[in-house]
């Protein structure tokens, strides 16, 4: 080997080393890798978990529409549990002729008897007489009212919107049953109840 060659091995040399890595860029790469490799640790679901959440949001969205679309099965058992006690015998506790006698007669009532919304609508009848009830688990009244214009006996149940009865919120409608029609409306978070 020539000395020429011998210097021309030596530059190469010098320029390798010259080029090579500083220990902060070396710790830099091998902090990099450790934190590629977490990654890859990462349990297997762990990328699923956005895919799996917005399925139980489908799902029960699902569960609301069908448990919306089932009130009206609710009413008609409503509906069907007032028109019994409608039919039924059973004595009043209070003989009154207004809602301000039945609320003073039924002191331990949470809510008031006296209607606002459909008001007129039961101007038209006279109420007779009163008693507790309960309706799917929640206080109610059980009034008996006369049509003043046709002198029939009806009855007008009032309970409070709570519990299952919540279901029935906002869904004003009539239910027509074999023996009787049920009227159902809410007013003031209360259950309205005309069977005629």
């Amino acid at each position: 080997m020539s000395t020429n060659d011998e210097q021309l091995d030596q530059c190469i040399r010098d320029c390798f080393l010259s080029e090579c890595l500083s220990a902060a860029s070396v710790d830099s790469i091998l902090a990099q890798g450790k934190k590629e490799k977490e990654v890859h640790d990462r349990p297997w679901w762990r990328p699923w978990m956005p895919v799996a959440a917005a399925a139980v949001f489908v799902m029960l969205a699902s569960f609301e529409i069908g448990r919306r679309y089932d009130v009206s099965q609710f009413a008609q058992k409503v509906a069907g549990e007032i028109v019994m006690r409608h039919n039924g015998a059973n004595p009043f506790d209070v003989e009154t002729s207004s809602f301000d006698g039945v609320q003073n007669g039924l002191k331990d009532l949470a809510f008031s008897v006296t209607p606002h919304v459909k008001h007129g609508l039961l101007s038209a009848y006279e109420v007779v007489g009163a008693r507790y009830c309960f309706l799917e688990g929640q206080q109610g009244v059980h009034m008996r009212v006369r049509n003043r214009a046709t002198g029939a006996l009806c009855s007008l149940y009032v309970a409070s919107l709570n519990g299952p009865l919540k279901e029935l919120k906002s869904s004003d409608r009539e239910v027509h049953l074999a023996a009787n029609d049920v009227t159902l409306w809410e007013d003031s978070d209360r259950l309205f109840a005309l069977v005629e």
